[in-house]
């Protein structure tokens, strides 16, 4: 839904003007009368590009997604090192959700819960968006950022879940939600969880490790040496 202006097509147009009856009215209240009067069109115009009012919302979600996976077809090979893909990935999500309140309270609130939706294209597609995620972390894994015993679908699901709650939670708030940028967490949250996967590199050299009755014993040890050492020498 990039285009502006004259350039937009009619089904771009019904689209956007439907996803903002459905997000503010819901599903249920929302009519194709007001929806092509708001985009400009007839109502014969929406039956015919959409068939029905709920087809007509599945397909917001596939366009959507379909623009965003070609973005990140296109820049993903040039980001280096599976942490920073999947924080790419997750940016997207995030921007895509926070940019546009209307098109993640109608994703969120009224197409996840959706059985039908499931079994449509557009949630096919939404799910290859998510399987970008899978494989980013799967190549994490493969590549020993990641420990091999890690669980690419919890930790996929971990992501996305905490990301999808903030947002559904925002949208519960309303107007009294504070006015936190969901952005700033993403980094937190990526090391909050990835930190448990990561391999950790092993430490070179001696490390020793006293607790504070061994620190002392070893300090006196240490002077008394020295007092030694100064007393022979000035012999």
């Amino acid at each position: 839904m990039k285009e502006t202006g004259k350039n937009k097509s009619r089904k771009d147009r019904i689209m956007e003007s439907a996803l903002k009856i459905f997000a503010q009215k819901g599903f249920q209240d929302a009519t194709i009368a007001e929806i092509s009067k708001k985009a400009g069109v007839s109502e014969a115009t929406v039956y015919e590009n959409f068939g029905t009012k709920e087809e007509l919302m599945f397909a917001i979600p596939e366009k959507v997604t379909v623009e965003r996976i070609d973005e990140l077809e296109k820049v993903l090979p040039y980001i280096k090192g599976a942490e920073s893909r999947i924080r790419a990935i997750l940016h997207g999500y995030v921007q895509i959700y926070g940019d546009n309140p209307d098109y993640s309270a109608l994703v969120l609130l009224q197409l996840t819960p959706n059985k039908r939706f499931r079994q449509t294209g557009a949630h096919a597609t939404i799910r290859k968006a998510a399987h970008i995620l899978l494989t980013s972390i799967r190549e994490g894994i493969a590549d020993g950022t990641f420990r091999p015993d890690t669980n690419p679908y919890l930790i996929r699901s971990m992501l996305l879940g905490t990301i999808e709650h903030l947002f559904i939670q925002k949208h519960f708030q309303g107007k009294s939600a504070k006015n936190s940028n969901i952005m700033d967490l993403l980094d937190p949250l990526m090391e909050i969880i990835l930190e448990g996967i990561r391999v950790k590199k092993e430490e070179t050299g001696l490390t020793l490790r006293l607790n504070l009755k061994d620190a002392q014993v070893l300090r006196d040890l240490l002077q008394q040496a020295g007092e030694t050492e100064k007393k022979e020498s000035g012999a």
